[in-house]
């Protein structure tokens, strides 16, 4: 007879089944056949990866996508992680082509499917990535919790993209925006982009609890940060003009720095404010195809051609590694001429010498 806690078989309805111990509760499970020798070899095999912690009782064997995810949401939200809503939004049309599919059964190519789909639906390949993006940080989750969710993580392709961006703006061209710019909310918004190359989301959680007017100083907090990771910026020149017209436009009850009126309400976040934006580029006579992220590029590559040191740009910027913010501080053609010029003034100056 097997020891306490190694469980056994028994029959119902001709089918056998399997009575095991796992962490202090007995579990149940269907052996799938009426034979006996068989049933006894598929019983050792439980019990095998029950020693191994690989075991999985048939409730969560049964998990579904849909409840993984549900999972990461509330990782996400315990945690108080940026752009919670933002992974809910993007999270639908995982949920829609893949949430039914048990966890454990999900096969690649089930993922391309969907991916094919959402390409000729006219998805980006990057909107694509990001959904992906997070199926694999669920698959993760799940796999890291105790017990374990799934035993295994399927192969999950992203696409290969090629959308790095190029635009920026000089600082008079960021002048001549924010002429064009006729809410002044939007307008305040846009300049503090422009200066600080800070990520849009970042500007909108602003609040005044992080302003020391005394100190003139900016304390972000890690909470309102992508990279979790508070910092302090000086309110120097622009940016304390800046704060300055914020408090005038100040409102009872908003806790927000950068605030607007929406559809009659005030004490809004600035969020969608591309249309504004595109309207004043263009009234600007700035190059075609700006977007509003292109101030963070600008401020970087700015503050690089005036001087600031590297890291202290990056403090600013909230850039936690250098390969990143490379990619944000672009060359473009003015500064290839200006290498190549200063390159042959310096051979005219030095033709002849040692």
């Amino acid at each position: 007879m097997a020891a306490y806690g190694d469980g056994g078989l028994y029959a119902r309805g001709g089918v056998w089944y399997a009575r095991l111990y796992y962490r202090g509760r007995l579990v149940r499970e269907s052996l799938h056949t009426e034979d006996r020798t068989l049933a006894e070899r598929r019983l050792v095999a439980l019990r095998r990866q029950r020693e191994r912690g690989t075991y999985q009782d048939p409730a969560t064997r049964r998990l579904t996508v849909n409840e993984l995810l549900d999972d990461l949401l509330i990782h996400l939200e315990v945690r108080g992680a940026a752009g919670l809503a933002k992974a809910c939004s993007t999270l639908k049309a995982v949920r829609e082509d893949l949430g039914h599919v048990v966890a454990r059964e999900l096969e690649t190519s089930a993922i391309e499917r969907a991916q094919q789909s959402w390409l000729r639906q006219g998805k980006a390949p990057a909107t694509v990535n990001r959904r992906l993006e997070l199926l694999r940080q669920a698959y993760r989750l799940a796999g890291r919790r105790t017990p374990p969710k799934v035993a295994a993580s399927p192969h999950i392709p992203l696409l290969k993209v090629n959308n790095a961006r190029q635009g920026f703006l000089s600082g008079a061209e960021i002048e001549r925006l924010l002429e064009a710019l006729s809410d002044p909310d939007i307008r305040d918004f846009v300049e503090w982009a422009g200066w600080t190359g800070m990520r849009p989301g970042e500007i909108r959680q602003l609040t005044w609890t992080m302003v020391d007017l005394q100190a003139s100083t900016l304390h972000l907090d890690p909470r309102a940060a992508k990279t979790r990771k508070g910092r302090v910026i000086a309110l120097e020149g622009p940016l304390w003009a800046i704060i300055q017209r914020r408090l005038a436009r100040r409102r009872l009850g908003v806790a927000l720095v950068f605030h607007r009126e929406s559809r009659g309400r005030v004490g809004q976040p600035v969020r969608d404010y591309r249309r504004a934006f595109a309207a004043a580029a263009k009234a600007a006579k700035l190059p075609a195809g700006l977007v509003p992220y292109d101030l963070r590029r600008s401020a970087l590559r700015n503050m690089i051609r005036a001087g600031v040191d590297v890291t202290v740009a990056m403090k600013i910027s909230g850039h936690r590694t250098r390969s990143t913010f490379d990619r944000y501080n672009i060359v473009d053609e003015t500064d290839v001429r200006e290498a190549v010029t200063t390159t042959v003034n310096w051979l005219r100056r030095t033709k002849g010498g040692a």
